[in-house]
């Protein structure tokens, strides 16, 4: 298991840690990757020592962008286990990542990846900031290999299909098309008269 990205109070990884210990004590061979760096990077590594994770578990501290597609490669399933806050924006880059890589991915159903993520299709939703609920997807995925196989598939085309660059210029193409041609009606209508 897995999980990229700023080590921030909002990315919510004390939720991961926990439905993890839970995870481990039913699967004790399964590891926990954590990618980045950040103000909570310290009290997260006391709270892997306290649970008894540390041998488990490997904090990489900061990498380079170059070496995120390998330590990404090294992942069965991605997590984003988001908390729940109001009134909070943000971009699930990581999430993108995660899905253009093939992983299954296990996330808070918050913001833009309710949207984004169709629990079942292309990944396991849970409820934000509920260690059971992530455990249960995290279980599924540990489980269940074709499982994790069809959803990363699945995240992966859906990515490819509507989240790239090429795919951001074509909205903004037929966004600026449908502006000009209700723009250009009017005139056009008025001048035939």
């Amino acid at each position: 298991m897995g999980f990229l990205g700023t080590l921030k109070p909002w990315h919510g990884v004390e939720t991961l840690v926990e439905a993890f210990d839970r995870l481990h004590t039913v699967e004790p061979l399964v590891r926990l990757l954590i990618v980045g760096d950040g103000p909570e990077r310290g009290r997260l590594e006391g709270e892997i020592d306290r649970r008894g994770l540390g041998g488990s578990t490997v904090f990489t501290g900061s990498v380079a962008p170059e070496e995120v597609p390998g330590l990404l490669a090294s992942m069965d399933a991605a997590v984003a286990p988001y908390p729940n806050l109001s009134h909070f924006y943000f971009s699930p880059l990581k999430v993108y990542e995660y899905m253009a890589a093939g992983l299954a991915v296990a996330a808070s159903r918050v913001g833009e990846l309710d949207g984004l993520i169709e629990h079942e299709t292309n990944g396991l939703l849970c409820t934000p900031g509920d260690p059971t609920g992530l455990f249960n997807a995290l279980f599924r995925l540990r489980r269940d290999p074709a499982l994790r196989a069809r959803l990363g598939r699945a995240a992966r085309e859906e990515v490819i299909r509507s989240h790239t660059w090429d795919a951001a210029v074509r909205r903004i193409l037929r966004l600026a098309e449908r502006r000009t041609v209700r723009h250009s009606t009017p005139a056009a209508i008025g001048a035939s008269r």
